[in-house]
């Protein structure tokens, strides 16, 4: 039994670290190599781009059955039939990510 949970998939949701879109959730589209690969947020306004693995974590959310290289249409699709994105607004970590926004708003 592993201790890695989160794996770098097809379909996994992440969280930019850094970049304009930084603090935005997108999903991975497809893998390019050992160091980047294609996301898409068709939900979360961040554009189909290629963003590097140490500029991402990775939730414990993922999509099923989504694929390779699927399309900012069908990624979409997918994520409101799994209600993913309102999965992440009601998580621990999305609530105090909020919280710490809200607070360095005062």
């Amino acid at each position: 039994d592993s201790n890695f949970k989160r794996f770098v998939q097809v379909g996994r949701v992440v969280i930019l670290k850094s970049g304009p879109y930084a603090g935005k959730i997108a999903v991975i589209a497809e893998i390019i190599d050992h160091n980047r690969a294609i996301i898409d947020g068709p939900s979360t306004s961040v554009p189909r781009q290629s963003f590097p693995y140490r500029h991402l974590t990775l939730t414990p959310l993922a999509l099923t059955k989504l694929p390779r290289a699927a399309s900012s249409g069908v990624i979409k699709k997918q994520l409101e039939k799994e209600a993913t994105i309102e999965k992440w607004d009601k998580s621990a970590w999305a609530q105090k990510r909020a919280q710490v926004e809200r607070r360095r708003k005062l």
